[in-house]
């Protein structure tokens, strides 16, 4: 669910989904809680609820925040471990990470700016996907419902734009949990577990927010997605985690059955920072957009 899987989604649609998939471990604990509650855990009050909801908007509000990501894909038996770091800007939906890739294929950046992802390949795949151009973008607004269906599910199903992840918050119900207090890299924080409402998470959204929400709905068969969010004394968002499965997104030149796993963790800091994230040049990117969509 993290919008810096698209590069995994552009290697897949060059091709290069093999690369990507070769063995590098087991896919072992890729389902259930992403943290197992803590055994003192109890049904949260009123306020509890109220504060899970009002944390995207005391979240956002922030502008800018640091931001380190952790995720775990599962495609049958194969584990794909993906790291990063980076900015996010709330305001223009803005966000710029660097990723550790797996499988020894080294670092990638990644860039969201004005609607558009721009992935910044590792040397070893340059020449395969981009003719020697470093950066790849993609106008995620500019894609079809035509083209590659796997790939365009993955695109779908991983938001590029960043403060989605965050806005997942306004669908939070009444099902909250508290664990207790615990800790975020040094900060006290409240842990929760909750039950995302993802119809009403985007509720009064535009109609591509709806329909990609749909199409997940679709392959997680639910409504609803468990999650356990860490918010500190200001009701700010400081982690975010999430274990699903997403049914029929597999390449089917994989062995997973059609099903592809994901942990999903997100930790927030520095809020406030600044965010200066320019465009690539235009002689070294190249759009993969309508590679996508079908067209060559």
């Amino acid at each position: 669910m993290r919008w810096g899987i698209v590069a995994g989604a552009a290697l897949a649609a060059t091709g290069l989904g093999a690369v990507a998939c070769q063995p590098i471990g087991s896919a072992a604990g890729t389902s259930g809680t992403a943290v197992p509650p803590a055994a003192t855990s109890a049904s949260g009050t009123a306020s509890d609820s109220q504060a899970v909801a009002a944390a995207y908007q005391k979240t956002t509000a922030t502008g800018s925040a640091r931001i380190t990501t952790s995720t775990q894909v599962g495609v049958g038996q194969e584990s794909l471990p993906i790291t990063a770091s980076g900015v996010i800007g709330f305001a223009d939906r803005s966000a710029e990470e660097t990723e550790n890739l797996p499988a020894g294929q080294g670092a990638a950046e990644t860039r969201f700016i004005g609607g558009v992802l721009y992935e910044r390949l590792p040397g070893a795949l340059v020449s395969r996907i981009s003719g020697g151009r470093p950066w790849i973008s993609l106008n995620v607004g500019a894609l079809s419902q035509q083209g590659n269906g796997t790939i365009r599910q993955l695109l779908t199903d991983s938001p590029s734009d960043p403060s989605t992840v965050l806005a997942y918050l306004r669908g939070a119900d009444d099902q909250v949990t508290v664990v207790g207090p615990d800790t975020v890299d040094g900060t006290p924080t409240k842990h929760y577990t909750v039950l995302i409402d993802l119809d009403k998470s985007v509720a009064g959204q535009s109609e591509q927010a709806q329909n990609a929400v749909h199409v997940l709905e679709q392959q997680l068969g639910s409504h609803t997605l468990p999650a356990q969010v860490w918010l500190d004394d200001q009701g700010r968002l400081r982690r975010f985690a999430v274990n699903a499965t997403m049914k029929g997104a597999a390449p089917p030149t994989t062995s997973a059955n059609g099903d592809i796993s994901f942990r999903f963790t997100a930790t927030l800091s520095d809020f406030g920072v600044p965010v200066h994230i320019a465009v690539p040049p235009a002689d070294q990117t190249t759009d993969v957009t309508n590679l996508l969509n079908g067209n060559h």
